[in-house]
């Protein structure tokens, strides 16, 4: 059980919550290695910042007599008491000794502070020798020079170095006196809220705002470190924006127009939703797609799903080669149709033969309405079925789809269903009567109804493929014996078969027709002939 009920002793209660890598370095205070946190800070509250018994130099005094010949010649003579002692020391470890910060300047480093301050023994010792930057460049006489550039950085041109940097110690690289980042939005508070967006570039997520701009001064505008595109390729790889086909901006090394380089509720930090950000150069487009039926990948705003953005090898920046594109969402449609009849243009995915790629007013984004997207290429239909008396209705009315599937089918010509059941979707009535009727003519039980009729177009009533005896001798022998006795010997080489038998179904055995004459009944025929 530990005292006060405390679920941990000593530091391992505080190091539940606070990260131990800071308080673990080589050099460590001494109070923390060997008496704890609660030397310096109170467990629960406190007047003074980060929960300290005192004010800061109230806390080191209670270890540390400022007034020591020790302590001052540890400083090079200077009497530092009445200055802070966190601005070069860290108050827990430090890789470096005497607990200095990570990030040292030169002089300090070398105790040299007579570099910048006056002589120990002066008048005001801890005074600098010259003030603002004029003092810096003293040492830093390469960096006056580098800082003289077409836009320079509001603290440098000022000569404040300080209002960024340490005079003496921290733990940020440069010896700044705040991260990467976090130093800069000290001063661009608005820009830091104007960043608080869903989708954030890279080097803003990580405070690395020198990534892209220098600190100090640049020839560029906002401090850049480079210019376009060249800026982006620092971290981008170049090849990706270098094929032969490159999107117009990334050519003239604008990146920005489309992209914002710090953040955006849109994704990829584009400036718009994507494709409002598009039409922001492609205004005859977005004109041109305004019609009833819209491509998917242009009615969700994703114009990327087919084309680059930045660069390809193939024209219009498409992602893949035009004959294999659609199949990226439209393979599934392939795949049923496989081992069986498919179009052409479907095959070789030449789908432009048929469709318009973005929108059209047409269903399915087709070229032409209906037939007439059919007949651009079935020239011979068109033609012959103006020529022909009689149409097939779905013809008749430009409705080819009603019986072929435009893609593809496993069954012979495209169609829908094999073909006894797709004539009877439409033709109802004969569908009942073969249902239910007792005699059924062969051809119409077994759905071959091309036996006797034309898919499309004939000059015969019926779309009947020939007249009369003629098409039924295609499978009757009409000089066989038994077909010679049944009909009284009398030739019916010239007859029409339908005078007396039904096409399709009948009550009666030879599909005699429903109603007889009283001798043909009887099977007198020479009664009249």
């Amino acid at each position: 059980m530990n005292k006060n009920l405390l679920i941990g002793k000593g530091n391992e209660l505080c190091f539940i919550c606070h990260k131990q890598d800071p308080y673990t370095r080589e050099t460590a205070h001494v109070p923390l290695s060997k008496k704890g946190c609660l030397v310096c800070h109170d467990a629960h509250a406190s007047d003074y910042d980060q929960y300290l018994f005192d004010t800061k130099s109230n806390v080191c005094a209670k270890c540390h007599d400022f007034k020591k010949s020790k302590f001052i010649i540890g400083h090079t003579g200077y009497k530092v008491g009445e200055s802070s002692c966190v601005s070069c020391h860290t108050s827990h470890s430090s890789s470096n000794p005497k607990l200095l910060r990570e990030f040292i300047h030169a002089p300090l480093d070398k105790n040299l502070c007579r570099a910048c301050h006056h002589p120990a023994d002066s008048a005001q010792p801890l005074e600098v020798k010259e003030k603002g930057a004029k003092l810096c460049y003293g040492c830093h006489t390469e960096n006056q020079v580098a800082f003289t550039k077409a836009h320079v950085h509001a603290p440098v041109k000022e000569g404040n170095c300080l209002s960024c940097h340490s005079p003496h110690a921290t733990d940020n690289k440069y010896v700044s006196l705040l991260p990467d980042g976090r130093l800069c939005y000290s001063c661009h508070k608005e820009t830091e809220e104007s960043f608080n967006k869903q989708h954030v570039h890279k080097p803003i997520k990580e405070n690395s705002c020198t990534a892209c701009h220098n600190p100090h001064a640049s020839n560029n505008e906002y401090e850049l470190k480079d210019l376009g595109k060249t800026l982006c390729f620092r971290c981008h790889t170049k090849d990706a924006f270098s094929r032969s086909n490159i999107h117009d901006p990334i050519k003239k090394g604008n990146c920005v127009v489309c992209h914002n380089p710090h953040a955006s509720d849109n994704k990829f930090e584009l400036r718009l939703v994507e494709i409002e950000q598009c039409y922001t150069c492609h205004q005859k487009e977005q004109m041109l797609f305004d019609r009833v039926n819209v491509h998917t990948p242009i009615r969700i705003g994703r114009c990327v799903v087919c084309h680059s953005p930045h660069s390809i090898d193939r024209e219009k920046l498409l992602v893949q080669a035009k004959e294999k594109l659609c199949f990226n969402c439209h393979q599934g449609m392939l795949d049923e149709v496989k081992g069986g009849t498919i179009h052409p243009s479907f095959e070789k995915g030449e789908c432009l033969t048929c469709h318009n790629e973005h929108a059209s007013d047409n269903d399915f984004q087709l070229i032409e309405t209906r037939e007439e997207n059919c007949y651009r290429c079935h020239t011979r239909v068109q033609a012959s079925s103006k020529m022909n008396k009689y149409n097939h209705a779905p013809l008749k009315q430009g409705e080819c789809t009603a019986c072929h599937n435009p893609h593809g089918s496993k069954i012979k010509g495209q169609l829908y269903r094999p073909l006894g059941n797709l004539c009877l979707s439409c033709h109802t009535d004969l569908g009942a009567h073969i249902e239910k009727d007792k005699h059924k003519h062969s051809p119409a039980k077994e759905g071959d109804c091309l036996k006797c009729h034309a898919p499309h177009y004939t000059n015969i009533k019926g779309l009947l493929a020939a007249q009369g005896a003629s098409l039924c001798e295609g499978c009757h022998d009409l000089d066989a014996s038994a077909l010679v006795t049944s009909h009284s010997r009398i030739a019916i080489s010239g007859s029409d078969c339908i005078g007396c038998h039904e096409s399709h179904t009948s009550e009666n055995k030879g599909l005699l027709h429903k109603v007889l004459h009283r001798p043909f009944e009887d099977g007198h025929c020479t009664a009249c002939h």
